[in-house]
């Protein structure tokens, strides 16, 4: 069985946030994640933090994930 690129994209994202993000991509060609853990606090969201995040293509949806982990590490330890 041969799988498209996205579908190899939607594998490797889903494999890179598994456990922490839910990500599929729209009929209309976006892509989404949704955190998989606890609703964010309203300082948390003040702070940049994002309970969905949006991309017009993988790449951009990874930089996008990447940017919110990286303010979930700093929320934590600030």
């Amino acid at each position: 069985m041969r799988f498209s690129a996205e579908d190899a994209a939607w594998r490797q994202l889903s494999s890179e946030y598994a456990g922490r993000w839910s990500i599929w991509r729209s009929d209309a060609g976006r892509w989404y994640a949704t955190r998989l853990t606890r609703s964010l606090s309203r300082i948390e969201m003040d702070r940049g933090l994002i309970m969905t995040a949006c991309g017009e293509s993988a790449e951009e949806l990874r930089a996008l994930l990447t940017a919110q982990e990286g303010l979930t590490g700093q929320t934590l330890s600030s």
